[in-house]
């Protein structure tokens, strides 16, 4: 069993970070996009094709670690709905992760206050279900599913990003390590019980659900313990605006049993997404 604590500080880079000639001999940096978890995100054009890529650049240090491995992470993924790695530039100071843009923002900016509409909700909740179980059967836990960490882009496609904190796992692997937004902890991480990565993952997938349906968290509270209370006890708003078929779906993928837990394969087979 892995038993591990991880708390990492990472130095976001200032405006000189893409001034090396490594990098700007390649790409053009035209403006910000924004910052990941663990370091500045840029759109770039590439100087000779004259393409749009974004670039995530992240100091090349030690305590940098855990990120520096991203790259090989998703440079082994290919899928529809998982942003493509195009290339990697490493120097003595940073890495440059250059990656295809998805223009359409962030998931978290496009849920309207009383969330979206449910046929839009399903065709994104089920791309989304998609990734991850592609993620599974390639052996790795996303590990910071968030509508943060999704993207949309062109034709209104979601693109899974971020795989900072990603890691590999094997069937039966038992882990304590816990990490990410206390908002999106599944009880068996806030508990610091053993769990295996991949149910965690889908324990994220309902509070995205969840988050998309009615356009907030399901775990909200004034303290850090209230939240944990609240995730522990399984206690979140209602959702009687939402229809019947998924509220199942969110109470079973938000169980206290893990055991109980549906598996990607049968996400996809819940009526609700099956509509």
């Amino acid at each position: 069993m892995v038993s591990q604590s991880r708390e990492m500080s990472v130095g976001l880079q200032g405006p000189g970070s893409c001034k090396e000639a490594a990098f700007q001999d390649q790409y053009e940096v035209l403006r910000d996009i924004g910052y990941g978890g663990y370091g500045q995100v840029k759109l770039a054009r590439h100087r000779l094709t004259g393409a749009e890529v974004a670039v995530k650049v992240v100091e090349n240090i030690e305590q940098n670690l855990q990120v520096l491995c991203e790259p090989d992470m998703i440079r082994t993924l290919e899928h529809p709905n998982v942003i493509q790695l195009f290339q990697v530039i490493e120097t003595s100071s940073n890495i440059y992760m250059v990656m295809e843009p998805a223009g359409g923002g962030q998931l978290v900016s496009h849920d309207p206050e009383d969330g979206l509409q449910e046929e839009e909700a399903r065709r994104l909740f089920r791309q989304m279900v998609c990734a991850v179980g592609y993620c599974h059967a390639q052996g790795i836990m996303h590990g910071d599913l968030k509508p943060d960490n999704i993207l949309l882009a062109a034709g209104g496609n979601i693109k899974l990003i971020d795989s900072s904190l990603s890691t590999r796992v094997t069937s039966g692997q038992n882990w304590k390590d816990f990490w990410g937004s206390l908002f999106h902890l599944a009880t068996r991480c806030v508990l610091r019980q053993a769990f295996e990565g991949p149910p965690v993952d889908i324990w994220r997938l309902g509070v995205i659900l969840y988050f998309m349906l009615t356009g907030r968290c399901p775990f909200v509270g004034p303290t850090t313990p209230a939240i944990r209370r609240q995730i522990v006890l399984e206690t979140y708003f209602g959702t009687r605006h939402v229809s019947v078929e998924a509220r199942r779906l969110i109470d079973q993928i938000l169980t206290l049993d893990p055991r109980k837990q549906p598996t990607v394969q049968q996400i996809l087979q819940h009526p609700w997404l099956a509509q």
